[in-house]
C-alpha cells in the first residue's frame, strides 16, 4: 500500500522543513523542537484523523506545553487531555472530518471497559475529555459510560469541560490552561479519601455520600462559564492564641499505651527495652473543631459554646474574615479554654480564610478533624468561585477533615466521641 504522506510546512507559522517517520512501533507525537512528525502513513480514515490531529498540534500548540503546566502547577496529563479536546473540537468547528476517529471501536470499548472495571475515576474523567470531538470513538466511548453511574457523571463533567473551553468561541491555549485548572481541581477532589478515625458507626453520613455526588453538585452550582474558572485569592490569615483560663475535665478519644500486661503481645521490639510488648487503650486529649462564623451560618456565643462543651479535650478554633483577611481564633487546647469574652466571632462576617484555615490549621491538627461549615466558602472580598469551594473540598477529602453543615450535626457527632470523666 502506498504511504501518504501529510504537509506540516502547510500550517506550520514558521519557515522550516520537517522529518516525517511511521509511527507503528511507537505513538502518534510531534517534537517541535526536532522538527518531527510521528504519525501512520497508511490509508485508513483512522490515520487520516490521527494525522490531522497532529497537525492540528503544529498549528495550534505551544512548542513546549510543559512548561506552562509546571508555572500554573498542573499535572502534564490533565494538560494534554484539555488540549487534546480543543485540537479535536477546533479541528471540527474548521470542517476536518473526525467521524470515524483514530482507534478501532473494539479498542476504544475494551479500554472503557477496563477503566470501568478498575473504577479509575481520573482517567475515566481524562479519556472522556481528550476523545471529544472524534466521532465514532466519542460515541462508542459514552454508550458504555451511560450504562454506569459514575459514567455518567464522568460524561456531564466531560461536557461542562467543552463548554468552558468554547463558552466565548474559538479557544486559544490559555483558555487550555484556564479549562485544566479546572478540571484538576475536580480530579483532586476525587482522590481516594485519607482517614478521619472516626469510630466505623460514626463514619460521616449526613451531609457527606459519594465524593463524586459532591463534587458534581458544587460544579452543578457555579455552573460551565468563565466565571466557574476564576480562582479567588485567599485573605491573609492571623491566628490569635488568647489565654486559656478554664480547665475543662473530660476526653475525646482514645489511644495507645505501652505496657507490661496483656494478652497479644504487639510491639516484640520492646521486649529487651523495658519488656512493654502489650498494647492497653487509654482515654487522651485528642481531637480538633473547627467552627465557620460568618455570616451565612448565622452562629451566637452560645452556639460557640455548645461546641465547646460537647468538645472535651479537643483542640477548638473559630474563624472569619473582612474582605482582605481574616483570624482563626484557638478557644481551646490542651484541656483548657478561653473565658467567654472570647467566644464569638474574630473577625468581621465573611469567609475570605476558608482554604488557609484548612490548609494551614485543621490539616495539621489531631484527627478525628470536624470542620463546621455550610460549605459556602469565599476569597477576598468575600467572593465565591468553584476552583475554590473544590479546593476546600480537596483538602477536606486529603487530610481526613469531616464537615457537618451546621452545630446540630456537629453536636450529635462530638457527642458520640466525647468521653466524660467520672
Amino acid at each position: 500500500m502506498k504511504a501518504v504522506y501529510p504537509l506540516p510546512e502547510a500550517v506550520d507559522s514558521k519557515p522550516r522543513a520537517w522529518n516525517i517517520e511511521s509511527s507503528n512501533r511507537h505513538g502518534p507525537r510531534v517534537f517541535l523542537k526536532h522538527k518531527l512528525l510521528m504519525v501512520p502513513l497508511d490509508g485508513s480514515s483512522q490515520s487520516r484523523v490521527t494525522r490531522s490531529h497532529e497537525l492540528g498540534h503544529i498549528k495550534w500548540s505551544p512548542p513546549r506545553p510543559e512548561v506552562a503546566a509546571s508555572r500554573n502547577k498542573l499535572s502534564l496529563d490533565v494538560v494534554q487531555a484539555t488540549e487534546d479536546l480543543r485540537i479535536n473540537t477546533k479541528l471540527v468547528s474548521v470542517g476536518v472530518d473526525t467521524s470515524s476517529g483514530s482507534l478501532g471501536n473494539e479498542v476504544i470499548e475494551a479500554y472503557a471497559n477496563d477503566l470501568l472495571k478498575a473504577k479509575d475515576i481520573r482517567y475515566l474523567i481524562l479519556s472522556m475529555v481528550s476523545i471529544i470531538g472524534l466521532g465514532q470513538n466519542e460515541d462508542t466511548f459514552r454508550d458504555k459510560l451511560q450504562e454506569h453511574d459514575i459514567g455518567k457523571k464522568v460524561i456531564e463533567i466531560a461536557d461542562m469541560a467543552r463548554k468552558i473551553m468554547w463558552d466565548r468561541g474559538n479557544p486559544l491555549f490559555r483558555d487550555t490552561i484556564r479549562t485544566a485548572k479546572w478540571l484538576q481541581a475536580i480530579l483532586e477532589g476525587t482522590n481516594p479519601p485519607a482517614s478521619t478515625k472516626l469510630p466505623w458507626d460514626l463514619t460521616e453520613r449526613r451531609g457527606g455520600g459519594d465524593g463524586l455526588d459532591r463534587l458534581m453538585k458544587i460544579i452543578k452550582d457555579f455552573g460551565a462559564t468563565r466565571n466557574a474558572t476564576r480562582k479567588v485569592p485567599w485573605g491573609k490569615m492571623k491566628i490569635e492564641t488568647p489565654p486559656r483560663v478554664h480547665r475543662v475535665n473530660g476526653y475525646m478519644g482514645k489511644g495507645k499505651r505501652a505496657s507490661d500486661e496483656g494478652v497479644v503481645p504487639t510491639r516484640p521490639h520492646r521486649l529487651l527495652i523495658d519488656g512493654r510488648v502489650f498494647s492497653r487503650v487509654r482515654r487522651q486529649h485528642g481531637g480538633s473543631v473547627l467552627v465557620d462564623c460568618s455570616g451565612s451560618m448565622s452562629l451566637e456565643p452560645k452556639d460557640l459554646k455548645k461546641i465547646l462543651s460537647h468538645s472535651p479535650g479537643a483542640t477548638v478554633a473559630c474563624y472569619s474574615g473582612n474582605v482582605r483577611d481574616g483570624v482563626l481564633r484557638v478557644l481551646a487546647q490542651d484541656g483548657r479554654q478561653v473565658s467567654d469574652e472570647f467566644v464569638a466571632a474574630p473577625a468581621g462576617g465573611a469567609n475570605v480564610i476558608d482554604g488557609p484555615a484548612l490548609r494551614d490549621w485543621l490539616s495539621k491538627q489531631s484527627k478525628p478533624r470536624i470542620w463546621v461549615c455550610d460549605g459556602q466558602v469565599t476569597g477576598c472580598g468575600d467572593r465565591q468561585s468553584a476552583l475554590n469551594t473544590l479546593e476546600c473540598e480537596a483538602v477536606c477529602r486529603r487530610s481526613g477533615i469531616v464537615r457537618q453543615d451546621n452545630v446540630g450535626l456537629a453536636v450529635d457527632l462530638l457527642k458520640k466521641l466525647s468521653r466524660s470523666r467520672k
